[in-house]
């Protein structure tokens, strides 16, 4: 949620309100309720332009393109604390004591105490926002570390000599990183923050709970560090990374930067650049697609091929795994090594680096065995391994060892899926023990995630037989927490890896029942919860999901989760088989079942509300109705197919979904009441239900039931399902005296098998939230109203990454 910016040059640049606004763009996922940025000029003076509304819009509205400058800081705000207002956006430009700008994303919690503190201070907060509390703050312990004696900062001297950096630094800079020390001592809560003082060099960040990334480049302008909230924006301007931790703040010019403790005993450090293992044409939108989203939908298939390299043994390859098995430790060092080289920068290290590791002894035993086994030819065309596009980068420095590295990116691919296939084999364990112990098995994961986890269970049931919890964090904790035993086993799933309420979940299970084991399924495998929560952890290996609504995620999630459920009751062949199986099903329903998902994206895109059925699959159902919410802001709830008569069926016929009360508004009482009846019946449509139904007898003949049993009561039915000739029937037939009705039964292809219908429905439920998303959107345009926040890729009041509570 929100997002902030900031890039540093040595000289102004003039350009640098063009590279804001393409920066700024980068964050609208994150954040459209407002846009802003702040210039500081060699002239040390701030230029601070923000309004409602998203970057795309606000940034050519501001002439913000034009400006120029030397530092730059900026933000998208997803709005929490405050209104939408243009007071409440964010950059802050305070001067109470000291002159600052500032910005942040995520939650300062204790905001209101703070801010009668403040005030009590004589600070001026003019607006409701959290952001402006903390550049306050900052500000408050800044102008009292003015006053400080050198000898109070000698604490701060004996840590940075201690860190042995060479570089001095100034020392209005240790008085800054006191005053944020101070400052972050009295926040409470999980954000991000950049902050300057125009006074002095740089710009000061503190990375406390939230996403926060830094790079160094260079350019046509000069010498630059970048920082932001989202990886992809700074992989704009450069892949040399700057490693910032959690807990860390970071001072940072055009090329000096210095990290530093956010608490307890201060420490600095200055850490060697290292290359993002991503390349900007991974977050890149392809020519043949007008949406992230569905360029992500279409990618799904493929992820599948990511899921079979790394949690399968590769039988045309197994000779050369053996090979690289026997000589485990030199594959490790050698492996290690080239990944070491992603910190060395220049033509000349990379190359000196790479023939270092091609000399060792090491690396001459696995080239030599694999020669000597004739397993040379194993060796692919391309390269596939997390270190791709180094090695393509020493590819093509020094062409002649293109086969010496493709051999590598094998080594590398070899033991990233020896640690998946321990890992997985641990949670096959870790779930047997607690099912066999008395333990319980809980899947605790938020939005899509969570719809992965009842999705999950369904799953279990079908082929393992063991019953799995799956929960969002606020059911667990309200249902489950305070039954935890010694045997119980978490299993948290994540995209991001950061998500805030299952951070707490993990911190909070660690200290009450520290016997639980934690275990998480995340996409961003560099984040808080697998590296510092978990136990261990699972990889989706779908790659940058850009888009905020889930997608190709939501298809790793569940391909990772049916091949553990499935370990329990199939041969891995078999496994293997079926998703492949899967793949070719997804495939099928892409290039064959676009034409029924326009006409069923036609009928519906405007309708206020909607149901989707799901006979067994509620997982799926919950899913579907969020991804048309998301992206259409149509009302859409996902229910059991069964449940639905138990209640939710008054929403059928004659109802009151449309507002009466809205309507008189416009047109008075009187008119209204002359004409009551008759206008209500011209408002009303058949409401539309949205069934799926996989290839098991008893589900059809539920499914078939609810569909009679509802299209009497004035129901419009699409049906998702495999072909069949009874549900074609149920669905076709048009009750007696029900003229308007209407009916669209997409038949899928054929599976059999109701665990693997479940990815050909996943991707027409996504297509179908899609293609309404786009048809709504263009309407809406077409009729001149503005702001209406209907978007396939960033739609409003929703973030990528929730990070606060």
């Amino acid at each position: 949620m929100c997002g902030i910016v900031s890039l540093v040059y040595k000289d102004e640049n003039p350009s640098m309100g063009k590279e804001a606004e393409a920066l700024l763009k980068r964050l609208e996922y994150r954040g459209y309720d407002s846009t802003g940025a702040s210039f500081i000029g060699k002239d040390k003076r701030i230029t601070l332009r923000k309004q409602v509304g998203a970057p795309s819009k606000v940034c050519p509205l501001l002439n913000i393109p034009s400006f120029s400058g030397q530092r730059f800081i900026g933000q998208v705000r997803w709005a929490t604390y405050g209104a939408v207002t243009d007071v409440n956006s964010q950059p802050h430009h305070v001067r109470c004591k000291v002159e600052l700008v500032g910005a942040h994303n995520g939650n300062i919690s204790n905001t209101d105490t703070l801010k009668a503190w403040l005030t009590a201070r004589g600070h001026a907060v003019v607006s409701d926002n959290d952001g402006e509390i903390i550049v306050h703050l900052i500000e408050e312990q800044y102008a009292a570390a003015q006053s400080l004696a050198s000898s109070e900062l000698a604490h701060l001297r004996k840590a940075y000599a201690n860190a042995g950096i060479i570089e001095g630094v100034p020392d209005g800079v240790l008085r800054m990183i006191e005053a944020i020390r101070k400052a972050e001592s009295l926040a409470e809560g999980s954000y991000a923050a950049a902050v300057a003082d125009p006074q002095l060099p740089g710009v000061f960040a503190i990375k406390s709970g939230s996403s926060l990334y830094a790079g160094m480049g260079s350019d046509s302008y000069g010498d630059f560090i970048v920082l932001s909230s989202d990886l992809t924006s700074v992989l704009s301007k450069t892949r040399a990374l700057i490693p910032l931790s959690e807990g860390e703040g970071i001072w940072f010019t055009d090329r000096q930067y210095l990290i530093f403790s956010l608490q307890g005993q201060p420490f600095f450090s200055h850490p060697r650049l290292k290359r993002s293992k991503l390349s900007i044409k991974d977050t890149q939108l392809s020519p043949e697609y007008q949406h992230y989203m569905e360029q992500e939908i279409s990618s799904s298939p493929n992820n599948i091929n990511q899921v079979l390299r790394y949690y399968f043994r590769d039988p045309s390859i197994e000779s050369l795994a053996e090979l690289f098995e026997e000589r485990k430790d030199d594959c490790k060092e050698t492996a290690d090594k080239i990944a070491s080289l992603s910190e060395r920068f220049g033509s000349e290290a990379l190359i000196s680096g790479m023939r270092e590791v091609f000399d060792s002894s090491a690396w001459n035993e696995v080239e030599a065995r694999v020669q000597n086994a004739g397993a040379a030819h194993f060796v692919g065309l391309d390269f596939i391994s997390d270190e791709a596009e180094l090695l393509k980068e020493l590819a093509a420095l020094d062409p002649l060892s293109r086969d010496r590295l493709l051999l590598m990116d094998k080594v590398i691919v070899w033991r990233k899926r020896r640690a998946v296939l321990r890992y997985t084999g641990e949670l096959k364990n870790a779930i047997h023990e607690a099912s066999h112990s008395g333990g319980r098995i809980y899947l605790v994961a938020s939005g899509t995630s969570y719809h992965a986890a009842l999705t999950a269970a369904f799953f279990f049931n079908e082929m393992a037989h063991i019953p799995v919890y799956p929960c969002n964090p606020g059911i667990f904790r309200s249902m489950y927490f305070n039954c935890l035993s010694s045997n119980d086993l978490i299993i948290g799933i994540s995209q991001s890896g950061e998500t805030k309420d299952l951070v707490d979940i993990f911190q909070d299970v660690k200290k009450a029942s520290p016997s639980v084991r934690l275990v998480s399924i995340v996409n961003n495998e560099n984040s808080r919860i697998p590296q510092e929560l978990s136990d261990f952890y699972l990889p989706l290996l779908c790659g940058p999901e850009i888009a905020v609504a889930a997608t190709k995620s939501f298809t790793s999630q569940i391909a990772i989760l049916y091949l553990i459920a499935a370990s329990f009751s199939m041969p891995e062949q078999r496994i293997r088989d079926n998703l492949l199986k899967a793949k070719d099903l997804m495939t099928e329903t892409i290039e064959t079942r676009m034409g029924d998902i326009e006409t069923v994206a036609a009928h519906l895109f405007a309708a206020p509300s909607i149901h989707i059925l799901g006979t067994g699959l509620i997982g799926l159902a919950r899913e579907g109705a969020l991804k048309i919410r998301e992206v259409v802001l149509n009302h859409t709830e996902g229910y059991d197919a069964a449940e639905f008569k138990h209640g939710p069926n008054t929403i059928l016929g004659r109802n009151t979904i449309l507002s009466l009360a809205d309507i008189e508004k416009l047109v008075g009482t009187e008119p209204i009441r002359g004409i009551g009846n008759e206008l209500f019946e011209k408002l009303t449509n058949n409401y539309p239900l949205v069934f799926i139904c996989p290839p098991e007898e008893r589900d059809r003949r539920i499914t078939i039931s609810q569909i009679h049993t509802h299209k009497i009561r004035g129901a419009d039915i699409v049906l998702i399902a495999e072909p069949q000739q009874e549900l074609a029937l149920a669905v076709e037939g048009k009750p007696m005296g029900a003229e308007s009705y209407w009916s669209k039964y997409i038949p899928l292809p054929p599976s059999g098998d109701p665990c693997l219908f479940v990815f050909s429905a996943t991707i027409v439920l996504q297509y179908l939230a899609y293609r309404m998303s786009v048809r709504k959107m263009e309407w809406l345009d077409s009729l001149g109203i503005q702001n209406h926040g209907v978007h396939p890729d960033a739609p409003k009041n929703v973030s990528k990454s929730i990070t606060v509570d």
